[in-house]
C-alpha cells in the first residue's frame, strides 16, 4: 500500500510540474538573441520547392509595453535571398508571457493603423487586432481550445453571407526535434486559422490553414509547417478556388559560421584567430562540449561592441566564425566568447 501511495503521489507531482511550467521559460531571456530560418515553399501537393527557398532573420530587440501588455518585441527580415542579406528589418512580432500562456499580438499588416476603412469586412478584420493567448502550455494534450471566434455578415452583389472567423489551438504530444543547432524535446502546437460560412450551427470552411509549430525551452520556435490549402468561394456560388502556398520554417546556421566537426569536444575552448594580424578577413575557431547558447562579440579598443558574430544556440562541436573587417580601420580589437558558463577574451590586430 505504501509503494502504491508513493507512486500515486509521484504521478500527481509530475503532472503538476508539467502544468505549471512558465511560458516565459520557452523564450530567450536576453535581448540580442537572433534566429536564422530557411523558408521552403510547398507546392499544391505539399512537396518542398527547394529552389524557391528564402530566408528569415528574427532579432529579439527589446522588452517594452505594447498595446497595454509587457512585450518581448522581435524584429524580422523576411523573404531574403541569402541568410546574410544586408537589408532593413521589415516586420515585427510581439510576444507576452503570462503564467503558462504565451500571448501574441495579432496585427493585420495590410490595414492602415489610423485611416478608417470604408469596406465593412476589412473594418471587421481590423477589429480583430488584439492580444491572444495562442500557445497554452498547460492545456490538456489533444484538447482543442478557441482563441478567436467572431461573426459578421458580408454582401457580394445580391448575396448576403454570414461569416465566422475562428482561430483555434491544440497542444499535441511533445516531440523530439533535431536541428542544425541541437536536439530538443519541443512542445508541439496545431494552430488553425479559418474563415467559414456560418449556417445556423454549421461552419462550412472557405479556408482553413493549420500551422504546426514546435517550441523549445529558451529557444522558442524550432520548426513550423504550414500546408498548402485552398481558398474557395464555391459555397457562396462564386467560381473561385485559389491555392494558398504553404511553407516550412527550419533553423539554419548563418553564413559565416561553419561547423567543421560534429565530434563532441571534452571542454569549451576559444582559439586565437587566424591569420593574426589580418586584412581584411580572419577566422575565429571555438568548440563547445554540449548544446549551448553561444555568444561571440567583437569589441574595439575602447570596449565598444562593434559586431556580433554568433548569437544563437548551437549543438556540441567545433566551429569557425569568419569576420570580414573591410569596413574597419587598422588597430587592436578584442573578441569575447561565452557558452555554457565558459567565458574567454582574446586580442586581434587589423593591419591595412
Amino acid at each position: 500500500m505504501k509503494k502504491i501511495l508513493i507512486i500515486l503521489i509521484s504521478i500527481f507531482f509530475i503532472n503538476i510540474s508539467g502544468f505549471t511550467q512558465n511560458a516565459s521559460t520557452f523564450f530567450p531571456s536576453n535581448t540580442g538573441y537572433k534566429w536564422y530560418y530557411k523558408n521552403t515553399p510547398l507546392d499544391t501537393n505539399n512537396n518542398p520547392v527547394t529552389n524557391l527557398a528564402r530566408y528569415r532573420i528574427d532579432s529579439f530587440a527589446v522588452n517594452s509595453v505594447y498595446q497595454g501588455l509587457q512585450a518581448s518585441i522581435v524584429r524580422l527580415k523576411d523573404n531574403l535571398l541569402t541568410s546574410n542579406q544586408n537589408t532593413a528589418y521589415n516586420d515585427t512580432n510581439y510576444h507576452n508571457f503570462n503564467g503558462t500562456n504565451g500571448w501574441e499580438f495579432l496585427k493585420i499588416s495590410f490595414l492602415p493603423d489610423t485611416v478608417a476603412i470604408p469596406i465593412g469586412f476589412l473594418n471587421f478584420l481590423r477589429g480583430l487586432q488584439n492580444w491572444y493567448s495562442l500557445y497554452r502550455f498547460a492545456q490538456t494534450v489533444n484538447q482543442e481550445y478557441i482563441v478567436i471566434q467572431k461573426d459578421t455578415t458580408i454582401s457580394i452583389d445580391t448575396i448576403s453571407a454570414p461569416l465566422r472567423v475562428k482561430l483555434k489551438g491544440k497542444r499535441l504530444n511533445d516531440e523530439v526535434i533535431t536541428t542544425v543547432n541541437g536536439t530538443y524535446t519541443a512542445k508541439k502546437f496545431l494552430i488553425t486559422y479559418g474563415l467559414y460560412l456560418h449556417i445556423i450551427v454549421v461552419d462550412i470552411p472557405l479556408i482553413e490553414r493549420p500551422d504546426t509549430t514546435w517550441i523549445a525551452s529558451e529557444v522558442w520556435m524550432v520548426k513550423q509547417v504550414t500546408p498548402t490549402v485552398k481558398f474557395s468561394l464555391t459555397q457562396l456560388g462564386i467560381p473561385l478556388n485559389i491555392p494558398i502556398p504553404g511553407n516550412i520554417y527550419e533553423p539554419i546556421i548563418p553564413v559565416g559560421i561553419k561547423n567543421i566537426s560534429s565530434d563532441i569536444p571534452d571542454k569549451f575552448e576559444l582559439y586565437q584567430n587566424y591569420p593574426n594580424p589580418f586584412n581584411p578577413v580572419t577566422n575565429i575557431k571555438y568548440q563547445i562540449s554540449k548544446n549551448s547558447f553561444v555568444s561571440l562579440i567583437v569589441f574595439d579598443i575602447l570596449g565598444k561592441e562593434i559586431v556580433s558574430l554568433v548569437n544563437q544556440n548551437q549543438n556540441a562541436g567545433t566551429y569557425i566564425a569568419d569576420w570580414d573587417a573591410t569596413n574597419y580601420s587598422s588597430g587592436i580589437y578584442f573578441y569575447k566568447f561565452e557558452a555554457g558558463g565558459f567565458k574567454d577574451v582574446k586580442r586581434m590586430i587589423i593591419v591595412k
